[in-house]
């Protein structure tokens, strides 16, 4: 059974980084959508911002390593940024 959140993070783009560095948590079926922004993605992308890599790692579920995610190119977070696409939080 699928709980609400879970259902919430399936419809939704969430990015998480940390100063300059950005990676794709959820919404990887919509990552082509959102880089291209030719094509309907959910908005606005949830975007979670921590101090350090280590804060962000202790957060993530146990077996996700950053270095596995997709990395996403700071000028997305810009363009995202300039459209007002982007919901940003401090974590």
């Amino acid at each position: 059974m699928t709980s609400e959140t879970e259902k919430d993070q399936e419809d939704q783009i969430v990015l998480i980084g940390y100063g300059e560095n950005y990676w794709l948590l959820h919404g990887e079926e919509y990552l082509s959508a959102m880089l291209s922004a030719e094509e309907y993605y959910p908005k606005p992308v949830i975007y979670n911002e921590y101090d350090s890599l280590f804060e962000l790692s202790m957060d993530l579920g146990e077996g996700v390593l950053v270095g596995a995610l997709w990395a996403i190119h700071p000028g997305i977070i810009g363009r995202l940024r300039r459209e007002e696409l982007i919901k940003e939080e401090r974590r």
